[in-house]
């Protein structure tokens, strides 16, 4: 049974290799061709919609009373704000 599931690992670990250097493989093709008129969003811009995000999810813990899960996207939004600012 352990030689089995060994077997099933392995092949699930190669499957996923293989589709991680495909899609790293697709990216760099796209992003060395260029999209014409799309742009790829800069790091600012990711954390920015990232804060709005958290903040949009402290709101709801918060509403809920779920101060445990509030205080750990509150310290996320401190790190990225901090990210930010080093920016």
């Amino acid at each position: 049974m352990e030689k089995l599931a060994d077997l099933v690992v392995k092949k699930l670990i190669d499957k996923q290799r293989e589709y991680d250097n495909q899609f790293h493989e697709d990216l760099t093709d796209v992003m060395s061709e260029g999209l014409g008129e799309a742009k790829f969003i800069n790091e600012e811009e990711l954390i920015l919609s990232e804060i709005g995000r958290l903040m949009t999810l402290l709101s709801a813990y918060e509403d809920s009373e779920q101060y445990e899960k509030a205080a750990i996207i509150k310290n996320k939004l401190e790190k990225l704000k901090t990210k930010l600012d080093k920016l």
